[in-house]
């Protein structure tokens, strides 16, 4: 949270305090109010625990301390302007062919110097400008958008949802910027096995559980390999599997020391492993996702970005499928102000069969409201494009 140009908030962590003594500094709530002054003792286990579940400061930021969180150069790039007319389902199908470009060049060691940082905030600005542009869609594509392998689709996915978080809470560029390509690299550490594991039936070996609880190490390794240098970047990659109940990994992190960027992304992450299917298993809906996120907040997610979260994909997100009051089965489309009546498209009539041509319903129309999700295992390949009613320009 910003409090001046050059100042931010920070969460105490838990090794900053220590019972009996003075505050080194002043500590403020949340939203900036005053909590207690610089020198007042901490002479009780209520006020010490009130600190640290509550309390932030304030930090100075120097010329000396630029390596701390060193990223994006003070120009940092901007969100792509996009064109009226655009495509968003297919620009972010040519996203996914340059980010599988990228992560195979970072595995193979095979990066030029600054070339890892340019590609990954030029992808970040180019979904940060997708989502400005229509988040309904791009968001609908976290649902039904497949046309790339897992590797690629689930870290595109977060970080369409990492974009929504961050534009809602305004998070700053340039903090941004890190946090996003944070998400498009955060399983390079096991790219190079991760689709077996994917396709992989029986539980994990113990090998594997080791492997894959060392990814985030050995992702931050290939970063710095393929010379990136914005820690914060490395620091979010770092974090992005430890739970606030500290029974994450590689650290056990807990809390407020886990970064609310990683934070962020640790729910996109899930949600979006929870919705994609797998060989051995149908995706989840978007409401029994949203659910399981819901029911694990405060334990394995933050649980005030949490509601964030779950308030911004809403009751029914963007590509979910839902089942309508007279019997149709339809995809949302958008979200409104009422999160229980989204604009959709249905795509079935009521005897099961594919509408020729698809229709748009408005679900604040009682014979139109939605009762209800339907299984997405049942649910036909649809182009999204036609769902969206997207007019193609020919190209010349």
């Amino acid at each position: 949270m910003l409090i001046e140009d050059n100042q931010e908030l920070y969460p105490l962590e838990e090794d900053e305090l220590e019972l009996g003594k003075p505050l080194p500094w002043t500590v403020y709530s949340e939203a900036g109010q005053l909590l207690m002054k610089e020198g007042a003792p901490v002479d009780t286990q209520h006020k010490l625990n009130n600190l640290l579940n509550k309390g932030f400061r304030h930090r100075e930021r120097k010329a000396s301390d630029a390596g701390e969180e060193a990223g994006p150069p003070p120009d940092e790039p901007q969100p792509v302007v996009f064109t009226e007319g655009t495509n968003p389902f297919a620009e972010l199908d040519e996203l996914g062919f340059e980010l599988k470009v990228l992560l195979q060049k970072i595995e193979e060691q095979d990066t030029k110097p600054g070339q890892t940082e340019k590609r990954c905030y030029s992808l970040a600005t180019q979904i940060q400008g997708l989502v400005e542009f229509n988040a309904d869609a791009v968001l609908g594509a976290v649902h039904l958008n497949s046309e790339h392998p897992y590797v690629i689709q689930h870290p595109l996915h977060v970080t369409v949802m990492a974009a929504l978080i961050a534009r809602t809470l305004k998070v700053p560029q340039k903090i941004q910027l890190s946090m996003l390509a944070a998400s498009l690299t955060q399983n390079i550490g096991m790219y190079g096995y991760q689709m077996r594991l994917h396709a992989q039936k029986d539980p994990l070996s113990k090998r594997q559980r080791e492997q894959v609880e060392q990814h985030p190490l050995e992702g931050v390794k290939l970063l710095n390999k393929a010379g990136v240098m914005d820690n914060l970047w490395l620091q979010i990659v770092f974090q992005h599997h430890e739970k606030a109940d500290g029974k994450g990994y590689p650290k056990g992190l807990k809390g407020t020391r886990i970064r609310p960027e990683a934070r962020i992304i640790a729910l996109g992450d899930v949600y979006s492993a929870l919705v994609t299917g797998r060989p051995h298993r149908p995706g989840l809906s978007a409401q029994q996702s949203l659910r399981s996120i819901f029911l694990e907040r405060g334990k394995q997610f933050d649980p005030k970005l949490s509601m964030v979260f779950l308030n911004e994909l809403g009751l029914y997100p963007p590509g979910a499928c839902v089942r309508l009051r007279n019997g149709e089965v339809a995809i949302v489309i958008k979200r409104t102000s009422d999160n229980k009546a989204p604009l959709v498209t249905s795509f079935m009539d009521t005897h099961g069969q594919l509408f020729m041509r698809m229709q748009e319903r408005d679900t604040s129309d009682y014979p139109y409201s939605v009762m209800g999700a339907f299984n997405p295992k049942n649910l036909p390949r649809l182009n999204p494009t036609l769902v969206w009613g997207i007019k193609l320009k020919r190209i010349n």
